[in-house]
């Protein structure tokens, strides 16, 4: 009876607050907790995209890298035709120089159509005044 009497006589605030202080401490660790997932499904769902962005920056490296070859094949076979074309401008400029010799040589020959020559050099002439000068063109 004697202890049960001191016990009832003891301050209940010590365990009141202990029994608050613990119910806190609880709440706390929950939100602390809820906290903790929802930051980690955060970060899972950034992770996702990371790899996705990650995923299509190499597709795109990849393009760019077939895209520079393709381009750099179209550039050689675009100054394989440049050189094609310019040697085929010389072999032109030689034949036209062949001919205008010809015509001269024809032209000092005796009995020739002197009208007809004349002819032939007046178109020479005419094409070319709308040629440039820089490709054998004359000045009109």
């Amino acid at each position: 009876k004697n202890e049960l009497a001191q016990h009832l006589g003891e301050d209940p605030l010590p365990l009141r607050r202990a029994k608050i202080t613990a119910e806190a401490a609880v709440k706390k660790a929950e939100k602390a907790t809820a906290a903790a997932s929802k930051a980690r499904a955060q970060a899972a769902d950034d992770a996702a995209k990371a790899t996705e962005s990650r995923a299509a920056a190499e597709a795109s490296a990849r393009q760019a890298e077939q895209d520079r070859i393709a381009a750099e094949a179209a550039a050689e076979a675009a100054e394989a035709r440049k050189r094609e074309a310019e040697a085929a401008v010389e072999e032109a400029r030689a034949k036209v120089a062949e001919a205008e010799a010809y015509l001269e040589e024809v032209k000092n020959q005796p009995g020739c159509a002197h009208g007809a020559i004349w002819w032939m050099q007046r178109e020479l002439t005419e094409k070319k005044k709308f040629m440039p000068t820089a490709k054998g063109g004359i000045a009109k």
